[in-house]
């Protein structure tokens, strides 16, 4: 029985069903930009996106993000099989470039390159370091 029996209990937006559904869907967009696989890590929090670049921050160093990074986009999944080069960084600082070679519409024969840089900031002093994804385009202009 209902506790308020005059109340019907009612479906669609607004409800706890289409948040748990929208905060669920929002999760799954916030661990990848642009098919790059976005690493897990200490407190992580997307500052920024856009179609052009995301900005993610995590209270870990940048080395530890380092790690976390190339195992997200290396790795022997679906989101993995990145390349890592034209690596400009120091001390982990600093920026990359990513490559992949995906098929469209599933022929293996139609091959697109995708490329996209990375930047990595450390903030030693607050515990803290940043990722910063770009495509080409919004990253040469």
């Amino acid at each position: 029985k209902s506790p308020n029996p005059g109340v019907q209990r009612r479906s669609g937006p607004g409800t706890r069903a289409e948040y748990v559904r929208r905060a669920t869907t929002m999760s799954e967009a916030a661990d990848s930009f642009k098919d790059i696989a976005v690493p897990e890590g200490s407190d992580r929090r997307e500052l920024y996106k856009s179609p052009y670049r995301a900005i993610y921050t995590y209270k870990m160093s940048a080395q530890e993000l380092d790690e976390k990074f190339r195992e997200a986009i290396t790795g022997d999944h679906q989101k993995g099989g990145w390349q890592i080069k034209n690596d400009e960084r120091v001390k982990y600082v600093g920026k990359l470039e990513v490559s992949k070679e995906v098929s469209e519409d599933g022929d293996p024969s139609n091959k697109k390159k995708l490329d996209y840089k990375v930047s990595f900031e450390d903030y030693p002093e607050a515990g803290m370091s940043a990722l910063k994804y770009y495509t080409i385009q919004s990253y040469t202009k």
